[in-house]
């Protein structure tokens, strides 16, 4: 029996607004990672929970539960577990939560290559349907300078494992990350890697240059330079005109830094479109 497990670690609770209807179980703390220049969440200590301790939240969580058939692992990139610790995480929730059909969480592109197809599967079959992937931006000079620790080949070569596995994904990015000198580069080879890889969502969210972070040092020492709203507004707009075969939902949540625009695509792109066009004649 571990003792004074508590269910939740912290006050605040981060997950993707897609998941707002999911169950939380927390299992994961912090990111294996842990050195994106732009990431706030870089100092936080990455840690993650023992097995009995992920079974004592699954049983605390079994009252909170009730009614949700989707689960969500609250961490940074729980996926960076090993498989059989993940299936073991598995066998509590069916055993305590039995009504909970799919599970989801975040993940890095290298966490999915570090397992097999055939252990992709298997995690398939026992419930992980979907995952939220940081792509950030899908640009090779970007990701360097940024320091995402992953090259867009290994981003395309995750995506399709996930794709035989029978695992969806969801991408998000971040205007402006290339700053004004990458601005277009950065919108293209988005635009470019989100058509090649169909996820089924996508969220744009415009980036918040956070103090004590190596982005922040490097706009200290005019090494980056961030965009204006405006200009991160075209930005937007550049990689929505630029997404010609991309069929799932889109989020856009830079518009003024206030409203979400979403719709379906490719149904909902002109009318996107025109909404992000209104918006950027009020600036």
């Amino acid at each position: 029996m571990v003792k004074d497990v508590e269910l939740y670690t912290g006050e605040e609770i981060y997950r993707p607004f897609w998941e707002k209807d999911s169950a939380l179980l927390e299992v994961e703390l912090g990111c294996s990672w842990h050195k994106c220049a732009f990431c706030d969440f870089s100092r936080d200590q990455f840690h993650i929970f023992s097995l009995q301790e992920i079974e004592e939240k699954v049983k605390l969580l079994v009252p909170y539960g009730r009614g949700r058939t989707r689960l969500f692992l609250l961490g940074e990139n729980p996926f960076v577990m090993n498989t059989q610790k993940l299936l073991s995480i598995l066998e509590y929730v069916h055993l305590y939560l039995p009504w909970i059909e799919e599970v989801s969480m975040y993940a890095r592109f290298d966490d999915i290559l570090r397992k097999s197809g055939q252990e992709l599967q298997v995690l398939r079959k026992h419930g992980i349907c979907h995952l939220h992937i940081g792509l950030e931006s899908g640009n090779e000079e970007v990701l360097l300078k940024m320091n995402k620790g992953v090259t867009v080949q290994q981003g395309n070569e995750a995506c399709c494992m996930l794709q035989r596995a029978g695992i969806t994904y969801s991408f998000t990015a971040i205007p402006g990350l290339g700053g004004a000198e990458l601005s277009d580069a950065h919108a293209r080879d988005t635009a470019a890697f989100i058509n090649a890889t169909n996820p089924a969502r996508v969220w744009l969210m415009g980036l918040k240059v956070w103090e004590n972070t190596p982005l922040y040092e490097m706009c200290e020492k005019g090494e980056f330079h961030p965009l204006s709203l405006e200009a991160r507004l075209q930005e937007v707009i550049k990689i929505v005109e630029n997404l010609e075969s991309f069929e799932g939902i889109f989020a856009d949540t830079t518009v003024m830094d206030k409203y979400t625009i979403m719709g379906s695509f490719p149904k909902d792109k002109e009318q996107v479109l025109k909404l992000l066009r209104q918006c950027a004649t009020l600036n």
